[in-house]
């Protein structure tokens, strides 16, 4: 048990006193660890009440021994979880658009950055298709027509958990194919 809790969870037996307790003990810690991650007390207060809206629906509270390592550890998760939303914007491509760009290049654009650009795009063209189907139906589901998550899983037919781990593996096969050539 963390130092300064009272009884154990075993002890009093209900979540509603583990959650007292961590509150009455850690919320000030917390608070002032998300103030400094967060740098905006309106985002740190929202992710402390989701911290303890997430720990309060803990089933097992007596498998939490370390009250301040477990509460910490959530709110590392929340902040992860934050981080991803706020980086999860949508791409936009219009290939009408796209192609009268390389048609009629801008003015303000050198030689040189639209041959940079053109290479770029065929690099990440060339390596798109080589990617595995599925791969490459989620990278496009998720990247340039914005869908969440639960979305594309339901437009593939497969879980959420798969969709994940396909996008790992088609970024990090993207990444190794774009950084060879």
């Amino acid at each position: 048990m963390g130092q300064g809790m009272g009884k154990s969870p075993q002890e009093s037996g209900s979540i509603a006193a583990l959650a007292a307790d961590v509150f009455r003990h850690y919320a000030a810690d917390l608070q002032r660890f998300l103030r400094r991650r967060l740098r905006d007390p309106q985002s740190a207060d929202d992710v402390t009440q989701e911290v303890f809206s997430r720990l309060v629906r803990v089933r097992q509270p007596d498998l939490v021994k370390d009250p301040h390592a477990y509460l910490f550890g959530i709110a590392f998760h929340v902040i992860r979880e934050l981080r991803l939303q706020e980086n999860r914007q949508p791409v936009h491509y219009d290939s009408q658009i796209a192609d009268r760009a390389g048609e009629q290049p801008p003015d303000h654009v050198s030689p040189d950055e639209m041959a940079l650009q053109l290479d770029t795009q065929r690099q990440l063209q060339r390596a798109l298709a080589d990617l595995p189907e599925l791969h490459r139906a989620l990278i496009l589901l998720c990247k340039r027509d914005g869908l969440t998550y639960e979305e594309a899983a339901k437009a593939t037919g497969i879980s959420v958990h798969m969709v994940e781990k396909h996008l790992i593996q088609a970024r990090a096969k993207l990444l190794s194919m774009l950084w060879d050539l």
